[in-house]
C-alpha cells in the first residue's frame, strides 16, 4: 500500500471512530478549520553563497479539516498544502507542492487537569527555545510532531509527558514529492516539561538515525531551567538555560573536528521587558549557543530550529552547511545582545524597531554583524491581519571567508509583507 493510501486510510478510520464514540454519547460539535497565508518575501544578497544571491517569492498556505468534540472526546484532521511562486530566479518552474496531513490527532480530557494527545500534533514549549518545530527543512509549511503526550495540571503548575517519532520524510503525503527530506534524521524522543510557580525544568533525549547514512548516529541529552518573574509596573523578566550532552563517537562525527567520545554543549536566553509611558515598550535581552571549541560542542536545540530570532539571518546560516546536514535556522555558534522597541499606534497596529549584535563564540567572539529589524503588525479584524517586515544585515568579520565558508562582504537585505486569514 503507498503512504498515500495509508494515510487515506488512517484519517478515514481515526474519524469512523469518534463518529461511533459521538454517538454513544449523544452529543457531537463540529467546528470547521481553515486558514490562508500568502506572503512575498524578497531575500536581497542573503543567498551569498550561490551563483544568484537573490530571491523573489510568493508563498502561499492554505490549510483546511475539521474538529470534532465528543464529550471528553476530541479528533482533529487538517490537511496543508504550501506553494511557492518563484519570481527571482526567473527559470524556476512552478510547482504546486505537496498536500500533506498536517494534524490528525485525538485527544481526551477527563476534566480541566488531564488530558492525553496521540497523533499528529503541534508541540510549543516556553516560547518555543527548545522544543517548536518539528520539521526544520521545510520551512513555514509546518511544525507538527508524531506524538503521544500525557498533561496534569494543577492550580500551581503542571507536568508533560511526551514520546515523539519524527521521520525525515513524512510518511503522510496525500500528493506530491514524497521523498522530500523535513529533517536531518529519523528522530525518537522522550521529553518532559514540569512548571511551578515561576520556574519550569525541561528534559528531552533524542536519538537521530539517518536512514540515508549520510550522517552517524546521535544520541543528545537536553536540560535546562527557566524562571521568569515580574518587575516594577507591567515589566516582565526570563532567564533560561541549557546544558547538552552529545553522547558517544557519533556526536564527534556531527563535528568531523574532535575525535572525543562525549561532548557537552551549552545554551542560554533571557530577557527583561519594561513599559516606558505613552505605549512605548522596550525589551532587551541576549542569547547564546555554543559552538565548536576545546571544550564544548555546537549546541543542537531539539526543535528549535525556527526563525526564533530573525527571519534574514536563518538563510545566510545555509552557507555553514555540512556533509549531509542543511543549517538553515540551526542556532549554533551564535550569541547576541539584542534591544527593541515597540509602540502601538491606535488600537490595531503596533510598530517595532530592533537590533541586535551578532558573534561567533567559537572564534574569539568574532563578530557576525550588525542586524536591525523594522516591524509593523496590523490587525484587521474578522480572522485577518497581516505584517510588514524589513531586516538588514551588515556582515561582521566572521562572514569573511577565513573560516572555510562562503565570503558574504556586502549588506544583505529581508523584506516581507504578509496577510492571514482564519475561520
Amino acid at each position: 500500500m503507498s503512504r498515500s493510501m495509508l494515510a487515506l486510510v488512517l484519517v478515514a478510520s481515526l474519524a469512523a471512530s469518534l463518529a461511533a464514540a459521538a454517538a454513544e454519547a449523544g452529543e457531537l460539535v463540529v467546528t470547521p478549520l481553515l486558514d490562508l497565508r500568502v506572503r512575498q518575501e524578497f531575500l536581497d544578497g542573503v543567498y551569498h553563497f550561490a551563483d544568484d544571491p537573490d530571491r523573489d517569492w510568493l508563498r502561499v498556505r492554505t490549510r483546511g479539516g475539521g474538529r470534532l468534540d465528543a464529550g471528553a472526546h476530541r479528533f482533529e484532521v487538517r490537511l496543508g498544502n504550501e506553494h511557492r511562486h518563484v519570481l527571482d530566479p526567473e527559470d524556476v518552474e512552478f510547482d504546486w507542492d505537496e498536500l500533506f496531513v498536517d494534524h490528525a490527532f485525538w485527544s481526551w480530557s477527563g476534566d480541566d487537569r488531564a488530558r492525553i494527545t496521540v497523533g499528529r500534533q503541534d508541540l510549543v514549549w516556553l516560547g518555543g527555545f527548545l522544543v517548536m518545530d518539528g520539521n526544520p527543512l521545510d520551512g513555514s509549511r509546518s511544525q507538527f510532531v508524531d506524538a503521544v503526550r500525557c498533561e496534569l495540571r494543577e492550580e500551581r503548575g503542571s507536568i508533560e509527558l511526551a514520546v515523539l517519532r519524527n521521520q525525515k520524510r513524512d510518511p503522510f503525503v496525500l500528493a506530491g514529492d514524497l521523498d522530500r527530506a523535513q529533517a536531518d534524521a529519523d528522530e525518537t524522543a522522550l521529553a518532559c516539561l514540569v512548571q511551578h510557580d515561576a520556574w519550569a525544568w525541561t528534559a528531552v533525549y533524542k536519538f537521530e538515525r539517518d536512514p540515508d547514512a549520510l550522517l552517524a548516529d546521535l544520541a543528545t541529552l537536553t536540560l535546562a531551567c527557566r524562571r521568569q518573574g515580574t518587575v516594577g509596573a507591567g515589566g516582565a523578566w526570563r532567564v533560561e538555560a541549557a546544558l547538552q550532552r552529545q553522547d558517544g563517537a557519533a556526536a564527534a562525527a556531527y563535528t568531523d573536528r574532535d575525535p572525543g567520545e562525549t561532548g557537552y554543549a551549552l545554551a542560554g536566553e533571557g530577557s527583561l521587558t519594561t513599559p516606558l509611558g505613552d505605549g512605548y515598550t522596550l525589551e532587551v535581552g541576549a542569547f547564546y549557543y555554543s559552538g565548536q571549541s576545546a571544550s564544548l560542542r555546537p549546541f543542537r536545540a531539539p526543535w528549535g530550529r525556527w526563525p526564533k530570532w530573525s527571519e534574514l539571518y536563518i538563510y545566510t546560516l545555509l552557507g555553514e552547511s555540512t556533509q549531509g546536514r542543511a543549517h538553515v535556522a540551526a542556532w549554533e555558534n551564535i550569541a547576541a545582545p539584542r534591544a527593541a522597541c515597540s509602540r502601538a499606534l491606535g488600537e490595531r497596529m503596533t510598530a517595532r524597531l530592533a537590533a541586535t549584535c551578532l558573534v561567533a563564540p567559537a572564534s574569539s567572539w568574532e563578530s557576525r554583524g550588525l542586524l536591525t529589524q523594522a516591524e509593523l503588525k496590523i490587525g484587521l479584524g474578522h480572522g485577518l491581519d497581516g505584517h510588514l517586515l524589513w531586516e538588514m544585515l551588515v556582515p561582521g568579520a566572521y562572514h569573511d571567508g577565513r573560516h572555510d565558508l562562503p565570503p558574504l562582504v556586502g549588506t544583505v537585505h529581508f523584506l516581507r509583507w504578509q496577510m492571514a486569514w482564519a475561520l
